[in-house]
This record gives C-alpha cells, structure tokens and sequence, in this order.
C-alpha cells in the first residue's frame, strides 16, 4: 500500500499548473509541503515508510481507498476526477534513538488538486472520513478537537485501548493513539497524523506540528512555467 516513487528531483521541477496562495507568498514544491525535522523537533526520517510520490490518478486512487477508514469506492473516484487530482505525497517520521513499528511516528501528506474549491472538496471527503468508525472493530473510539491558527482546520482523535479491545474488540486489534489535523490551502489539501502506542503523542504536539507546517506552506502557490 505505497504510491510509486517518480524521483522526487523531478517532481520539483514538474511545473503544475494549478495556481494558489497569495501575492508574496513564494512557490514551494509538493515535496516541501511535508512536515520536516524543523516543523516536529527531534523527529527523524523513517528508513521503513519512505517518501512516496505519484502524479498517477489511479494509482492514487488505489492506495487511497487502501488507506482510508471506510471509503465508497464510487464516491472516492468521482470526488477526486471532479477536484482534478495533480500530485500527492506521502511522508514519514519517527521519534526516538531507533526506528520500530512501535516508535511514536508522525505521517504527512499533500496532494495537489486543480484549484481551490477542488481542495476544499477533497477536505470535506478526507474529514468525513476520518470520524466514521472503523468497519472491521468497534473498539475504535474517535473524537474532535479544535486547532488555533489556521482556517477551516479538523483536529480527529482516534484511539483505542487495550481495555476498549478486550471489551468489545477484534483478536487483531492493537493500541493505539492517532492525532491528525486536516486542512486545505489554495489548490493543497493537507494531512498530519501523530499515531503511536496510547500515550505515546499529544494533541498539542500534533497542533503544534501542523501549526509549523502551515506557517511554511501558506499562499505558497506551486511552481509556474
């Protein structure tokens, strides 16, 4: 469940046409639209979850509705054919001396669709499904919270327990705890997800992450021909 990986050194220079973000703002990339150390202090690159890249909308749409909590395959498509799919990235980090699947990690991703009302769309798809309950455990138990500074933002809490699975979950459930923040800016939608073992992330540290990802990607409009 990964998107191909087109060389990222070509992607920053893939002109995309979709046009953004204000007057001043100076053009960014899609690979400098994922969260770096600089935005989450002490984070360090996964040698396991590389970078992923694709300017490939089917490809795109596969992985997606693999990753996605609940996705009607029909809706999925046409949400995305009618915002004008461009690009997506996919990145992620990890905390601590050494990298297992249990280290805290924090997920981003920013995929470019053609403009601003294509991104907007894409939001409304990615928040709705992001508080359905999961369809395979009903140990899952998902929450809202409000995130400061940036506009239209969604802040989803999903988390499990090893108390909630022993109660009404799945032999294949594990703990968990994931904090992801949800916005769009000009033609960008964007997502950044702290997940680990409960306890292991907070709110205010995925807040903060997101806080310091927008402050760089604001208005950025992509590169021009």
């Amino acid at each position: 469940m990964r998107l191909a990986l087109p060389l990222l050194a070509v992607l920053a220079l893939v002109a995309l046409s979709a046009c953004g973000g204000g007057d001043e703002a100076e053009p960014i990339t899609l690979a400098q639209r994922v969260v770096e150390e600089a935005d989450a202090t002490g984070s360090k690159t996964d040698p396991v979850e590389t970078r992923q890249t694709t300017v490939d909308f089917e490809e795109f749409i596969g992985v997606l509705g693999e990753r996605a909590v609940d996705p009607d395959a029909d809706e999925l498509r046409n949400v995305f054919t009618e915002a004008g799919f461009e690009a997506a990235i996919i990145d992620a980090r990890f905390y601590g001396e050494t990298h297992s699947p249990d280290s805290l990690h924090v997920f981003s991703s920013a995929i470019q669709l053609q403009s601003e009302e294509g991104a907007e769309s894409a939001l409304e798809w990615f928040v709705a499904d992001s508080i359905k309950p999961c369809p395979e455990t009903c140990a899952v138990r998902i929450s809202e919270f409000d995130v400061d500074g940036i506009p239209d933002v969604r802040g989803v809490h999903r988390s499990q327990s090893a108390e909630d699975i022993e109660a009404v979950g799945t032999a294949h459930d594990v703990p968990f705890d994931s904090y992801e923040v949800l916005f769009a800016d000009g033609p960008f939608v964007y997502s950044i997800a702290l997940s680990g073992p409960p306890g292991s992330g907070t709110e205010v540290q995925v807040t903060d992450i997101a806080g310091a990802l927008y402050e760089r990607v604001e208005g950025a409009p992509p590169p021009s021909d």
